[in-house]
């Protein structure tokens, strides 16, 4: 990597050029987007009047328009029928403040862009560059005849757009310099990003005009203010675009976008524009200029969408412009004769007399790496394309440009204004010194569920980047868009406190040079809230066989959650793994000693919380039975305890009593045993068969959930004829 240093004023501005490294191009190829066949209505509509102003002699050279009371409108032009003609005069305009009634000076409007080659058609006509002038409900306008005292062109007209305001209330937003209130806020603003903060800017130098300017390019009353050194390397740069207002967020009306637009194979060059009109513009407007660019554009130039692919405000944010830009080559409607393999991105404002900002021309810069990157080229070098009209080239000249190019350069106009013009040089090397292959790794320290990560109280992020950490002065970690903290440009992951609910994280890189570069937000949820067990488990007996070292039974639970559980498993009396939506838990255990039954639930954030109660199963002697009728001892080891009672005269009885919350009745099984009626607490409440086609011992035929306390249970033989023998072998209780 090569180092180069611009300095002046005391400062220092350090140049680094990325060193190669490889970068993914787009391969779309040309071909066209489509219209959508549905537009939707847009939630803010611009509205265009028109006022007749041709002259009663179509001989006459030039126009005075009287002063007039209009519609309101905000954003005004002058267009004529024959898009190749033109006045030969100074076009010039005066409006009325809709908020003071006070009248402006006159101001020059500037000859309009030609639009693209390739679109249009029939309905387009010539125009000057539309200027904002904030809302106004009176207009004035004159050509004053230059030298040659040439006819005016047919059908000249004042095309006056309102750009419509939230809500639908029609009008225009107030005049900010008119009132001490603040302005309406646009429909979009709540979407639309806040300028980043950046380091101070590097220092400008007056020097000579750069290396990479045009073997053709047009002259210029300012020399360039900053040398372009050339760089070592002329590798494409990764990096994304910077955060911008989308078609949808500033309001774009679709449809309008009735013909397909052009898509070109790549994008060698961007075109830097400024829009004309007022720099007094507050950026709460921004939103509604564009607005009415677009209608200007489609309704008074003829063309298919607005021209530019991109706007920039003077605050510095970006706004998506002609539709299918954002990631595709569109062909424009910005540079006349050059609009194929180029973008062009316009700044809001004048910048002929007033200075140009940083703020915009980092955008710029940022903008122009992403989108020439893209297609693999490095944004301080040069290229060549080849006119695709007359104009000031001749059609089909070959034409050198360097990759960041002014309006001017491909055009005979003043655009991008003397100051913006002269400060293309370090929009150039601000391009090549962008934060380049910065990407978001997963995060850490939670769980990733359905496209949100939860965490605690702290989320670990983590990323790469290519820039070197010597280029980077910064990482900024970003909490719902606001700075949280910050990490050194060597640091590769760093953790920021999420409080509860839900919120994005983000990682901003800040290069040296006060570029910035941002990774996708990822969602994140605090939650530092652990799972509850509403109740206490409880411990149930169940049907199957029983054995002196073994007692079925089941646990029911209910685990809930602030968020959602995300696993439930079972630690005791023995480890198992549960459905996060389980609400019971089926085991078994040896009779005898009291045990803890232990539940733990987690959510997705990682918070843990256990609910423990301890309960015993007992398995009572055949002593503890009161007998009354025959009852005939059976022993064999398939017995429980190697012992069971037998009866066969109906309304022999056998009464437990125990103290417990579930009980279960254990019956030998064969082809002759009969039925038995069960009692508890003295009512008969089910009647058992234990008849069953094959011989099986210790089976509970009776299981009952209890209220905990005292209780009785009584077997009663019913004498089931021909099979009247009931084979007790014992109860089994949850005490």
């Amino acid at each position: 990597m090569s180092v180069a240093v611009l300095s002046a004023g005391g400062g220092v501005a350090v140049l680094a050029w990325p060193s190669t490294a490889p970068v993914a191009r787009f391969a779309e190829g040309a071909g066209t987007v489509a219209p959508d066949p549905n537009p939707p209505k847009p939630a803010v509509r611009a509205r265009l009047d028109v006022v007749d102003i041709a002259p009663a002699d179509p001989s006459a050279a030039e126009l005075d328009v009287p002063e007039r009371d209009t519609k309101q409108f905000s954003l005004l032009g002058i267009t004529w029928n024959d898009p190749k003609a033109a006045p030969a005069g100074t076009v010039q305009v005066r409006t009325r403040s809709a908020r003071t009634g006070k009248w402006s000076g006159w101001r020059d409007l500037e000859a309009g862009e030609a639009g693209s080659d390739s679109e249009g058609g029939g309905r387009r006509r010539g125009a000057t560059e539309p200027m904002w002038v904030g809302p106004s409900d009176g207009v004035s306008a004159r050509i004053q005849a230059g030298g040659a005292a040439e006819p005016l062109p047919a059908g000249l007209r004042l095309d006056l757009v309102d750009p419509g305001r939230a809500g639908g209330r029609g009008g225009a937003e107030p005049d900010p310099a008119a009132s001490d209130e603040s302005p309406t806020p646009e429909i979009s603003e709540s979407s639309v990003p806040e300028p980043e903060p950046s380091d101070p800017e590097p220092p400008v130098v007056e020097t000579t005009t750069p290396t990479t300017t045009p073997t053709t390019a047009a002259p210029t009353s300012i020399a360039p203010t900053t040398a372009l050194p050339s760089p070592d390397s002329t590798a494409p740069l990764v990096t994304p675009l910077p955060a911008y207002t989308t078609r949808t967020q500033w309001s774009a009306d679709e449809t309008l976008v009735t013909d397909a637009i052009t898509v070109a194979a790549e994008v060698k060059v961007i075109f830097v524009h400024h829009t004309a009109g007022s720099n007094d513009y507050a950026c709460a407007d921004s939103p509604a200029i564009v607005r009415a660019i677009q209608k200007y554009h489609v309704n008074s130039n003829g063309w298919s969408d607005i021209g530019y692919n991109f706007l920039v405000d003077k605050c510095g944010r970006l706004f998506e412009g002609r539709r299918g830009g954002v990631t595709k080559a569109v062909v424009g409607a910005h540079t006349y004769a050059f609009n194929t393999f180029s973008a062009g991105v316009a700044v809001l404002g004048d910048y002929t007399k007033a200075p140009s900002a940083a703020a915009f021309e980092m955008t710029v810069a940022q903008l122009a790496a992403a989108r020439l990157g893209a297609y693999g080229h490095n944004p301080a070098t040069s290229t060549q394309l080849k006119a695709g009209s007359a104009g000031r080239f001749a059609s089909g000249e070959t034409v050198t440009f360097p990759r960041i190019s002014g309006h001017r350069d491909g055009v005979a106009t003043e655009c991008p204004g003397d100051n913006l013009y002269a400060q293309l040089p370090l929009v150039r090397a601000r391009a090549v010194n962008v934060v380049s292959g910065l990407a978001a790794k997963p995060l850490t320290g939670g769980t990733l569920a359905n496209g949100v990560f939860h965490v605690r109280t702290v989320a670990t992020l983590n990323w790469s980047v290519t820039t070197p950490s010597a280029n980077l002065s910064r990482f900024d970690l970003l909490l719902d868009g606001k700075v949280a903290g910050t990490a050194p440009g060597t640091a590769r992951s760093a953790a920021v406190k999420v409080p509860a609910g839900a919120h994005t994280v983000a990682v901003r890189a800040v290069h040296v040079s006060g570029a910035t570069g941002t990774t996708a937000a990822a969602k994140v949820f605090g939650d530092a809230t652990a799972p509850t067990f509403p109740g206490a488990p409880a411990v149930v007996l169940r049907g199957g066989t029983y054995s002196a070292t073994s007692v079925p039974l089941t646990v029911t639970f209910r685990a809930a959650d602030n968020v959602k559980v995300s696993a439930l498993a079972a630690t005791s009396p023995r480890a198992a793994g549960l459905g996060a939506t389980a609400t019971s838990w089926a085991t078994t255990v040896r009779p005898g000693p009291a045990l803890n039954y232990t539940l733990a639930a987690r959510d997705w954030a990682g918070n843990a919380r256990t609910a423990t109660v301890q309960r015993k199963a007992v398995l009572p002697a055949e002593t503890a039975a009161k007998r009354s009728g025959t009852w005939t001892a059976r022993s064999g080891s398939s017995y429980l305890g190697g012992k069971a009672l037998a009866a066969t005269k109906k309304n022999a009885k056998l009464t437990y009593t125990f103290t417990g919350r579930s009980a279960a009745l254990l019956f030998s099984r064969g082809a002759k045993t009969g039925k038995a009626d069960i009692y508890l607490d003295g009512k008969k409440v089910a009647t058992v068969d234990t008849r069953l086609g094959s011989t099986k011992y210790r089976q509970a035929l009776w299981v009952r959930a209890l209220t905990p306390g005292k209780h009785t249970v009584a077997v009663v033989v019913a004498g089931t004829s021909g099979r009247p023998t009931v084979v007790a072998d014992g109860l089994a209780y949850i005490g």
